[in-house]
Formats: C-alpha cells, structure tokens, sequence
C-alpha cells in the first residue's frame, strides 16, 4: 500500500475526519486530503511522527517501507501493536477458523469496504460495552 492509502486507511480505521487529522499534526483538512490522494511526497516528519503515534504504527509502516506487520486489538481499536495482546494475522495461521474466513472476506474488500468494516466492528464494540457498563 502507498502511504495515502495508509494514511487514508488508519484515519478512517480510527474514526477519524479529515479535518480531526489535520488538527492533530497541526494542517488543514486540504492537506490530509491532499496525503491521502499521493499528491505531496514530502510530509514533515513531525507529522508522521505524530500520525504514527496516534495511530499506534511505526513510521515506516505509515510511509508504506514495512509491507508486514501484526495486528492487535486495543481498547476496540485495531492497530499495530508490540505487546501480549497480540493477533498475528499476516500469515492466518494463529487464527480460528471463524476468524479466519472474517480475514479472508476483509481482504478481498475495497480499502473503502475495509474502512466501513473497520468502523462498523469499532462502533459495536462501543455498544457492547456500553451495554456491559449499564
């Protein structure tokens, strides 16, 4: 994936606008467009340092250099993660069968699709807490 995509991808992955993310590193919204459309090659550092961190992925993962990383599920946010809780799905082999169908079909999505998924599954474990909380 180039890092448009990526960029593109973690913001809706996270629940995020264009203009939140640009707030964030401190751009305007035209400008995250403008990353998410490939059309600046040259980002600051500062912002990908601060995209990566909120994100929870290295920089170079975020720049598109790292092509394999693990995924995790924290506080209902998928993400890069570097502790115990880790789900390593860049082969499908620690994964239960159920799980790994759900890989299969989201892997065949458009990156649109992913992001829906993504936001969907996200927002009904927002409700299933909330229910358990109640």
């Amino acid at each position: 994936m180039k890092m448009g995509e990526i960029i593109r991808h973690l913001r809706i992955q996270n629940g995020m606008t264009q203009e939140e993310l640009g707030n964030l590193i401190g751009v305007q919204k035209s400008a995250i467009r403008k990353y998410e459309k490939g059309e600046v090659e040259n980002i600051k550092r500062s912002a990908i340092k601060k995209m990566a961190e909120r994100f929870n992925v290295t920089p170079t993962y975020l720049m598109g250099l790292e092509e394999n990383i693990n995924y995790g599920v924290n506080n209902g946010i998928l993400g890069n993660q570097n502790n115990n809780n880790l789900i390593n799905i860049v082969n499908g082999e620690e994964l239960p069968p159920m799980e790994k169908v759900i890989v299969s079909i989201f892997n065949n999505l458009t990156e649109e699709q992913k992001g829906e998924v993504i936001v969907f599954a996200s927002n009904m474990l927002k409700e299933a807490k909330n229910e358990k909380d109640n």
